[in-house]
């Protein structure tokens, strides 16, 4: 004998209930992300690497590879380099998925340098996609996806130079682009400068600098092949600047009265080998 017994249940009492609330933008959904970004934000200005670090997944992982481990090693050396750097962030949107989250934050970045007696700072411009996973009240970041980067760093007569980097958000991998620089030096100051590429890594691995004249209109311009080891990549821009001074000789010395070097990411898309495209070899008639 089959006995068929149906059974229904209240979805009150389901955990699907509780993942449908979560996944709705409400007032407390939307101020436990903004409470979170604001205390990221503050202990990345006290340079609290304890506290920032808890903020984090220990299985968190970036679009660069970069896992908990490599990030720790990151904040350490950049914060002992640069220990009174002070952010800003902005939360631009949220979207909830039961219990996680996509967030879209523009973060800003500046710190005071010097070199050789000449004073000068850098300024980091990110837009950056965080993927989060609630943790009780709260969250923890388990990855993020950097959208555009751009840093600056400038002293000496660079300070009064206005200076674009120009390179394509995304490319290809093995794809040809272009990567252009502008500059509008002030009367009396010559420039050289180069552009080169780094893969993303850690740590950096600086290519040589091949310094050479700017054209007429003061722009550089090179051609690169975008990498094809999986690997995001840096389009980087290194500037000299120097003002002749007459010697006793009636001859001029050119010393570096300024330096700038302009980074901008390139995010690599690897090549997708399954994709295929079906060609109709019929003749339209």
């Amino acid at each position: 004998m089959l006995l068929l017994v149906n059974v229904s249940a209240n979805a009150e009492d389901l955990p699907i209930k509780a993942k449908l609330n979560n996944s709705k933008p409400t007032y407390a959904n939307k101020y436990s992300i903004i409470k979170f970004f604001q205390e990221h934000v503050f202990y990345a200005n006290r340079t609290d690497l304890s506290k920032f670090l808890k903020l984090y997944s220990p299985q968190y992982i970036s679009n660069d590879g970069f896992n908990i481990e490599s990030t720790t090693e990151l904040f350490t050396d950049l914060w002992k380099q640069y220990s009174g750097i002070q952010y800003k962030n902005k939360v631009n949107s949220v979207a909830f998925y039961g219990d996680t989250a996509v967030v879209n934050v523009t973060e800003n970045a500046v710190a005071d340098i010097s070199n050789d007696g000449k004073n000068g700072q850098l300024k980091s411009f990110v837009d950056v996609i965080y993927y989060l996973q609630r943790k009780g009240k709260s969250w923890i970041i388990t990855g993020e996806n950097v959208i555009t980067e751009e840093i600056i760093v400038s002293w000496g007569d660079a300070n009064s130079v206005a200076m674009y980097l120009e390179a394509p958000q995304l490319v290809s991998a093995g794809e040809e682009y272009s990567a252009k620089l502008f500059i509008a030096p002030p009367s009396g100051i010559f420039a050289i400068a180069s552009i080169s590429t780094e893969i993303v890594s850690y740590p950096q691995k600086q290519q040589k600098d091949v310094f050479k004249k700017f054209a007429s209109d003061y722009s550089l311009e090179r051609l690169f092949l975008a990498n094809t080891q999986n690997t995001n990549e840096y389009v980087v821009a290194s500037i000299g600047y120097s003002r002749p001074t007459m010697t006793q000789n009636s001859g001029f010395n050119m010393n570096l009265s300024g330096y700038a070097c302009l980074i901008r990411r390139v995010n690599v898309v690897p090549k997708n080998n399954y994709i295929e495209i079906k060609h109709d070899d019929k003749e339209k008639k």
